[in-house]
């Protein structure tokens, strides 16, 4: 048989092309989110159980009636006031790295932000809000990564730098060296991320570590991350105003505990709520329960026991606590019923 030029060599087949080998994914965890989130559930539910099953109602009843609304209305407008320095902190990451957002838009997205972290099982949650709504606007996904997690990292550096050095007097007024042990530990973590996050030899060890090393769309994300961070270093300006934005946070979120405690009629020493509110703060960032829920109270109950509170009084204070925040973070809903979706920019 001849072929179409007519010539009697016989055609040889082309081999078929080789198949591209299947995309590379994130390793799976041993452990389901679902059960995760269930033993979170059982934290909390278990150290609520043991820390209040044998509070007289009553006193709490006297706690309640003795309400002074007046210390409230005070909380309300710093909480107000925070989520603005908040909004301005991130504003000014973002333009440090070329991404133009409107304060307005950034306050909005702080708010339905807080909003998500009542039916997330962590302050995660509002987090992936702020990046996805951010990312959604400027089209600069690892831009509004970074500078959501140069916000929490700068916020958790103040919160450490204040619980140091508040709980260095409180330490040895009570002789209890271990008020110290989880400051310090925070501090090491800290110093270990904004490493990792600022050089590319740790991040990519630590990447072949954990074997996301073989994934493109995690080194990658990764790689542009540092690139920010490291135009953060490149402005030292930029990294002393979000750093005193985020110290004149962290004091007023103390003096809003302070003022609650005033609602109940609870008196203690400034100096008690300047060193443990940051330390019950750094308590309740940990992933191990639902909305710090359980943890933040055992952290009223064991730390403010050595200013003198009863047990009703420090159970008290952490349930006004929660309450106030969950009132606040519902604005969030409001504001995300009623807020215009900005479209993408191109």
């Amino acid at each position: 048989m001849t072929n179409r030029s007519g010539s009697d060599t016989p055609r040889i087949p082309t081999p078929p092309p080789p198949r591209s080998p299947p995309p590379e994914r994130c390793p799976k965890g041993g452990v389901g989110r679902p059960l995760l989130n269930l033993l979170k559930l059982l934290v909390s539910a278990g150290l609520i159980w043991a820390l209040y099953r044998q509070v007289p109602l009553a006193e709490f009843r006297a706690h309640a009636a003795a309400f002074r609304p007046a210390p409230m209305a005070i909380v309300l407008v710093l909480l107000l006031l925070n989520t603005l320095l908040s909004s301005w902190k991130w504003q000014i990451l973002l333009r440090a790295d070329g991404v133009a957002v409107p304060l307005s838009k950034l306050f909005a997205s702080y708010l339905i932000g807080t909003f998500c972290n009542l039916f997330l099982p962590s302050s995660i949650g509002g987090d992936a809000y702020r990046v996805y709504d951010i990312a959604r606007y400027s089209s600069r996904g690892a831009s509004s990564f970074a500078s959501v997690l140069a916000d929490r990292l700068s916020g958790f550096l103040a919160l450490v730098a204040l619980a140091l050095v508040a709980a260095v007097p409180v330490a040895l007024r009570a002789r209890n060296a271990a008020l110290l042990a989880l400051p310090l530990l925070a501090a090491a973590a800290i110093v270990t991320a904004l490493v990792c996050l600022s050089r590319r030899a740790p991040a990519r060890l630590l990447l072949k570590l954990t074997r996301l090393e073989r994934v493109p769309r995690v080194t990658g994300l990764v790689e542009r991350v540092i690139d920010c961070f490291q135009r953060y270093q490149r402005e030292p300006a930029v990294v002393a105003r979000i750093m005193a934005i985020a110290f004149v946070f962290q004091l007023s979120v103390i003096v809003c505990v302070r003022l609650l405690a005033a609602c109940l009629d609870i008196h203690a020493a400034f100096r008690y709520f300047a060193a443990f509110v940051p330390l019950i703060s750094l308590m309740e960032a940990a992933p191990i329960s639902i909305y710090g829920i359980g943890v933040r109270d055992a952290g009223y109950a064991f730390f403010f026991g050595f200013a003198g509170l009863t047990p009703v009084q420090t159970r008290a204070l952490a349930l006004l606590y929660l309450i106030t925040n969950v009132l606040y973070s519902l604005l969030g809903g409001v504001v995300f019923l009623f807020a215009k979706r900005n479209p993408p920019q191109r």
